[in-house]
């Protein structure tokens, strides 16, 4: 997982921190709980990178938090890159496996958001898009979402 620094006296730096397994069964419900549909967020995340991502067949995913309450999830796969492919916007980029997944869960969570009218995941957006513009691979990532 990429950890962001932005400098050593920056109070504001947001730090992910990687679930552990047998915290994994309670993630969606204690992050996404009380969102319409939420139960399926997973399954639908997962189908995105899949029509984003020809190299993406399944495998392994890492369920995230971040230090200001947000959270995200990202495959683990056993490749540096992901070339993804955002059919929406029609840009592309090579991005790592956690890139990867900041993006489509950023782009999940703004249509969710205006599909089901809910603040919690309009909160949970911001909350992962403010990780995301302290990530290395910010440019990346907001290329592929804009």
């Amino acid at each position: 997982m990429t950890q962001t620094s932005l400098g050593s006296n920056d109070i504001n730096i947001i730090h992910s921190s990687t679930v552990p397994l047998m915290q994994r069964s309670d993630f969606w419900l204690n992050y996404f709980k009380g969102i319409k549909g939420w139960h399926t967020f997973e399954v639908v995340i997962f189908t995105t990178m899949g029509q984003f991502c020809d190299d993406y067949e399944g495998g392994y995913w890492e369920y995230c938090t971040l230090s200001n309450g947000g959270a995200f999830i990202y495959p683990d796969l056993n490749q540096e890159k992901l070339t993804l492919f955002n059919p929406h916007n029609g840009n592309e980029a090579d991005v790592s496996c956690e890139a990867a997944g900041i993006a489509v869960c950023l782009m999940m969570y703004s249509l969710w958001s205006f599909q089901i009218e809910s603040e919690l995941l309009v909160e949970r957006f911001y909350q992962l898009r403010d990780y995301a513009a302290q990530h290395s691979e910010r440019s990346a990532i907001f290329h592929l979402i804009d």
